[in-house]
């Protein structure tokens, strides 16, 4: 199953050079993934979150544009 993420948080730090990524996708089942990832110079971290929802929720955040 290939999921569609929505960016919610997207933020660069020049003097660290720290990339930070937010986003959120909706399963066929009505609940949440939550990713966030965590990029530096020299490392690559990421965290997903699990949330259960309901089918008739649009979106826990809103997305960028």
């Amino acid at each position: 199953m290939k999921l569609a993420y929505d960016v919610i948080e997207d933020a660069y730090d020049d003097t660290t050079q720290i990339r930070t990524m937010t986003e959120q996708a909706q399963l066929p089942s009505g609940e949440w993934l939550i990713r966030t990832t965590i990029y530096t110079p020299h490392h690559i971290s990421m965290d997903v979150t699990h949330i259960r929802g309901k089918k008739n929720r649009k979106n826990h955040f809103k997305a960028l544009r």
